[in-house]
């Protein structure tokens, strides 16, 4: 019997001259496959020690920290999907978790700690040692162009005799500007000459001579009746509502179009929150540009043609800023900051309030009944009427509802130096995160058909009459940082809101599909509606005021 001879002079040891030249060539494959497989074997053996490292031995080595979701790629992370749905991320995440313990994600190289659990979110709101807000801010300003110089003056200690705002704890104008806003904003005097200023405002322009002369994006108009797009027409509405609160008409008389401008900026402020390079966000830069060489401007008017119309924290800002020698580049670009702060939320707060109420009628005319007290015929008077929830509990109901299914933001600190939370150390130079959303669609606080838009759950039972004190409720932020801009917010919204149902009725043109959210996309509070999602509705007259509610 024949047999095989695998001897090694049977086999060629290298390609020679004299080779089959088939047989060279596959001994030349023979080789490169070899290297690829042994390449592809040691990246192979590389990752799954590192994955052993990562998610198995470290974990057990350190059990003090918080344990991280898993995934494929080093630095990459879960990035692709935070990018996408973060929210989702999390979601999954926590399911992942058997416990409420604060957990570890990465995303492109950077570590986020999640805090979902109420109790431990206050206390990251409390830690204002070890958890920093202020590195949020000053990376925004170094996005937006402020200088170095600028930031370091902005955020070193002034003195305490100081003139200008109270300063007794020598506090820094970067620190110190959170307590004028509270001074500006919150309950009271202060607050209630924006309020007046709103009411005016909205008392003239929500009639069908402005709708005409100003909605050129309406589909159709009659002599009583207006077709317009609705997420176009309250962006465009409240952007403009807010600009004059806080600046009159100076800065509109500098650039009509600075509206306009911030509407198409904040559509794609992502791409600043994400610190995209330029040559990828062109249509970010741009109008930010031109709003803040349009602000620059606006500083440089003389003072006497436009302070009296500015707000006092505007004022009082610039007289903080130009007191420790900002130049008015740099003050510019401070204020955008407030700009964006202001006009973010409120229009699409007041999207997503009028979608659910005319998809829930009956809670369209329980609005509509319970705010009737605030007028006069047609004319908004009482501005402290709708803001009482012991007066219109309804309206507070439904405000509350829409922030819960709207809200999308998380609140961020900066880990400064170690420290532990919810009995877990987190690391210096990491994230810790509290995202809202998980915290306000917890089935154990806010009950059942938690994705249901459903006003009633802050209503029906003593439990959820007291989930606006819950510490589960976080649509502002907590602690210190808490947006001070809340309530004027809600007097915007519900205002403009009560006003357009006294006046008006509104419908949706044909049948719409739900508006869905830009899931993809962060934001600094309510979530953007899907590009494409927005909707026809036909705004109506009403019959006159004597013979309404």
């Amino acid at each position: 019997m024949e047999t095989l001879n695998f001897s090694s002079e049977s086999l060629p040891s290298a390609p020679s001259e004299y080779a089959n030249p088939t047989l060279q060539r596959l001994f030349l494959v023979t080789q490169k496959h070899a290297s690829v497989s042994v390449i592809l074997v040691f990246i192979g053996l590389c990752w799954a020690i590192w994955r052993c490292w990562r998610f198995t031995l470290y974990p057990m080595l350190h059990p003090d920290e918080p344990k991280e979701l898993p995934y494929l790629i080093p630095n990459v992370g879960h990035g692709r999907a935070f990018f996408n749905d973060s929210n989702g991320l999390l979601t999954r995440a926590r399911k992942h978790f058997p416990n409420n313990e604060p957990f570890a994600l990465t995303a492109f190289n950077h570590t986020f700690y999640a805090v979902t659990d109420a109790k431990q979110s206050a206390e990251v709101y409390k830690n204002t040692n070890a958890l920093s807000f202020e590195e949020f801010v000053q990376t925004l300003m170094r996005t937006n162009g402020n200088d170095e110089a600028t930031i370091k003056t902005i955020y070193s200690p002034l003195p305490i005799d100081k003139s200008g705002f109270p300063n007794p704890e020598g506090l820094s104008l970067g620190v110190l500007a959170q307590r004028m806003h509270v001074h500006q904003l919150h309950p009271g005097e202060n607050m209630m000459v924006l309020q007046n200023k709103a009411r005016d405002w909205i008392n003239k322009q929500l009639h069908f001579d402005s709708f005409a002369k100003q909605c050129g994006y309406a589909a159709s108009k009659s002599s009583d009746a207006i077709q317009l797009p609705l997420y176009e027409w309250t962006s465009d509405y409240f952007v403009r509502l807010g600009q004059y609160v806080y600046f009159g008409d100076v800065l509109d008389r500098i650039n009509p179009n600075y509206a306009t401008d911030y509407i198409v900026f904040d559509e794609v402020i992502w791409k600043m929150l994400y610190r995209y390079p330029s040559f990828l966000c062109r249509d970010m830069i741009v109008p930010r540009d031109q709003m803040m060489a349009s602000l620059k401007a606006y500083f440089q008017v003389p003072s006497a043609q436009r302070r009296d119309q500015a707000a006092w924290i505007i004022n009082a800002m610039e007289d903080e800023m130009r007191a420790i020698s900002v130049n008015d580049e740099n003050l510019a670009i401070v204020v955008f900051h407030l700009y964006f702060a202001i006009n973010t939320n409120a229009r699409k707060t007041s999207f997503w309030m009028l979608t659910h109420l005319m998809r829930n009628p009956d809670y369209l005319e329980a609005f509509r009944a319970e705010t009737a007290p605030a007028f006069c015929g047609d004319e908004l008077v009482d501005v402290t009427y709708i803001q009482d929830a012991t007066k219109c509990p309804q309206v507070d109901a439904i405000w509350h509802e829409t922030l819960r299914m709207a809200g999308w933001a998380a609140s961020v600190r900066l880990v400064t130096h170690d420290v532990v939370i919810g009995g877990k150390r987190m690391r210096k130079g990491n994230r810790v995160m509290v995202p809202h959303r998980l915290l306000h669609f917890d089935e154990d606080v806010f009950g059942e058909n938690i994705d249901d838009w459903r006003p009633e759950r802050w209503l029906d039972t003593g439990a959820g009459r007291k989930l606006p004190s819950s510490p589960s409720w976080r649509p502002f932020g907590g602690g210190k940082t808490k947006c001070s801009g809340r309530f004027l917010a809600k007097y915007f919204v519900t205002a403009f809101v009560a006003t357009l149902l006294r006046r008006f009725d509104i419908e949706m043109v044909g049948q719409p599909r739900m508006p869905q959210p830009d899931v993809g996309r962060p934001v600094l509070g309510i979530i953007s509606v899907k590009e494409g999602d927005d909707y026809m509705v036909s705004i109506t007259k009403r019959k006159s005021a004597s013979n309404k509610i």
